[in-house]
């Protein structure tokens, strides 16, 4: 093992079936241990290929993989290489979707999970939110209110911004973290959230609409507890026809 690989002596060689798999889960490993910095390049093809003890194109189609995932980013040329690139929120939204997703979480779990934490998420919003934040979700908030009242109402557009406002209140708390969770919170329930519309009615889309101006009048006003309740009051009213879709949906 020559001088360059010594430094990668955390890597440890790997079995060649499906071997891109291990490489990727190591090089992620040392990614997220500190081993690799955002915008370092990693190893050479052919200097990852020694260290793994498999083949360039494996090591390719790990890279390849890395990729997609939006881990590193690869640049050509004679500086090219594969750079390590910091995660956005909405990759890790993804991941959480993924875990919702494949868990069949209940809407009971789900429910228990958001009332806590969009709940505290409105708190610290009316905290923290800057006044370009407000106006945005003053904007929101009376997009929501044009769907609501509109006669040829679009449960698919009413959900888009539906989405966005809850989005917008996890920026507003200005936690990284919390637009993460946001985003895989929503993501993941965006298929039901346009399913349950045939549940739904004209004084259903005025109750809803009515919370979020409800939520929007307190984080503009800087009112955390009415924000956290405002916000706890409209979580619990949608999980409730979540609940009377999942109920039929089962029957």
């Amino acid at each position: 093992m020559d001088k360059e690989e010594n430094k990668f002596d955390f890597f440890s060689k790997v079995e060649p079936v499906r071997g891109f798999d291990e490489v990727v889960r190591q090089i992620q490993e040392a990614i997220s241990s500190g081993k690799f910095k955002v915008g370092e390049r990693l190893p050479s093809e052919r200097t990852l290929s020694e260290i793994f003890n498999i083949s360039r194109p494996t090591i390719r189609e790990a890279i390849r993989v890395l990729e997609a995932e939006k881990v590193v980013e690869v640049k050509k040329g004679v500086k090219g290489g594969a750079f390590i690139i910091e995660p956005g929120p909405d990759q890790i939204g993804k991941s959480l979707e993924a875990l919702i997703r494949f868990k069949n979480t209940t809407v009971d779990e789900f429910t228990e999970f958001r009332l806590e934490f969009e709940g505290q998420t409105a708190y610290l919003a009316a905290e923290r939110a800057t006044t370009s934040q407000i106006e945005s979700l003053n904007k929101i908030a009376k997009q929501i209110k044009l769907q609501a009242m509109d006669s040829n109402f679009n449960r698919t557009e009413y959900v888009k911004y539906d989405i966005l406002f809850h989005e917008e209140v996890a920026y507003a708390s200005n936690n990284q973290i919390r637009v993460a969770i946001m985003l895989g919170l929503h993501n993941a329930f965006h298929k039901m959230s346009i399913d349950i519309g045939d549940l739904e009615n004209e004084e259903w889309q005025l109750r809803d609409y009515k919370d979020i101006e409800a939520i929007v009048h307190a984080i503009s006003n800087r009112n955390p507890q009415l924000a956290k309740k405002k916000m706890e009051e409209h979580v619990q009213r949608n999980s409730e026809i979540m609940n009377i879709y999942k109920e039929q949906a089962n029957n």
